[in-house]
């Protein structure tokens, strides 16, 4: 028989969970917490032409607070995730081909990378429900250490099944000591 720690470790092994966030107005957090995801007016850049039910989250809140400071938390368990590459690397692609391709080649395209949205577009129409391109964010490098601004687009469906209702509450390090009803905020 298993101790509880095996049986937790083979868990982990087994159950991986991806959580992310959809950043949005107050207002709009209260709707989607009751009724779930609309479909997107937006035509945002990794919508396929067709298809406007893909729900833009992203793990990090560095890039989530860009859009607006309300979350609406999804978890993912044993999502097949689909990668594309990072619009950096296509940039990088991009110019090697430019100089190794011969003129025939470029004027028809031949063999010319893929960029990161026509990727993404090409995944959902596979029928891909989760789609990630790294470090999308605009042009901004971070830091080492700091998050990287990945953007996870979701299928609507099943960012529906996967809205987390209830997060987990914020865990206070034991180092820090709760502070009592009659002692004052330290400034």
């Amino acid at each position: 028989m298993k101790t509880f720690k095996e049986f937790i470790l083979e868990a982990q092994k087994r159950v991986k969970v991806l959580r992310t966030a959809h950043y949005t107005t107050a207002s709009n957090k209260n709707q989607i917490m009751r009724s779930g995801f609309k479909d997107s007016p937006s035509t945002g850049t990794y919508h396929p032409d067709n298809r406007k039910d893909v729900v833009y989250t992203t793990p990090s809140s560095r890039v989530g607070t860009d859009y607006n400071h309300s979350r609406v938390n999804l978890r993912l368990v044993n999502p097949k995730v689909t990668n594309t590459d990072s619009p950096r690397d296509f940039g990088k692609k991009i110019k090697s081909w430019m100089s190794s391709a011969s003129i025939e080649d470029i004027n028809n395209q031949k063999g010319k990378p893929t960029s990161a949205p026509d990727q993404a577009k090409s995944a959902f129409k596979k029928g891909a429900k989760v789609v990630r391109v790294p470090n999308a964010h605009g042009g901004f490098t971070p830091k080492e250490g700091n998050p990287q601004g990945s953007y996870i687009m979701v299928d609507k469906d099943t960012a529906n099944k996967s809205i987390d209702r209830n997060p987990s509450p914020t865990m206070r390090a034991k180092s820090k000591e709760k502070r009592t009803k009659t002692q004052p905020k330290k400034k």
